[in-house]
């Protein structure tokens, strides 16, 4: 009985250091390249799982950025990307830096904008439809989006592309709603 349970216990042990040894195994490696390093700091970012090193180069940025379809949507590469992008149109980053002949970085700056395309529709549409709401939740859940799209706008880039930040709705359902709005909103 004794000897059960003690095989019992080295094979959820053995199962468990297996599971360990295997995910640390499957971990992708970030290459390190010596070349325009970035920090973390340098990119605003809500993304709490993000695995980039704290040092990485733009390679290393457009590498992670790429190897995934659904990469378009962390707001590191986007916003990261967009930086390096920047930075190719000054000649003397761009002569000196093969990022900026990469193919890769036109195609994620072409599939981002097309997402971006389809979110603004998307916003456009769920400003309108706050137009019309009568229930508290719903005027709360719309002050929250809003108050977010707005702090987006902040950003000149994402404003740049995006029609919804010039959206006067966004400031007729603050005046609509003032009211109800201010009731909602916690106490500071």
């Amino acid at each position: 009985m004794n000897s059960k349970i003690i095989f019992g216990l080295i094979g959820v042990g053995a199962v468990i250091i297996i599971l360990v040894v295997g995910t640390s195994f499957m971990k992708p490696q970030e290459p390190q390249n010596n070349d325009q390093y970035m920090t973390k700091e340098n990119i605003s970012s809500s993304s709490s799982n993000f695995t980039l090193p704290v040092n990485y180069t733009s390679t290393d940025l457009l590498n992670y950025c790429s190897h995934d379809e659904s990469q378009v949507y962390n707001d590191i590469c986007i916003r990261g990307l967009w930086e390096v992008g920047d930075g190719c149109k000054n000649a003397n980053f761009s002569s000196s830096n093969p990022i900026c002949s990469d193919p890769r970085l036109g195609n994620f700056e072409m599939k981002v904008n097309k997402e971006m395309q389809d979110l603004d529709r998307s916003l456009l549409q769920f400003v309108d439809s706050c137009m019309n709401v009568t229930s508290e939740n719903d005027i709360g859940n719309c002050s929250l989006n809003i108050d977010r799209i707005k702090n987006d706008c902040t950003d000149s880039r994402y404003a740049s592309i995006m029609s919804i930040c010039n959206d006067p709705n966004m400031n007729k359902f603050a005046e609509k709603y003032a009211d109800t709005s201010s009731k909602l909103k916690p106490e500071q």
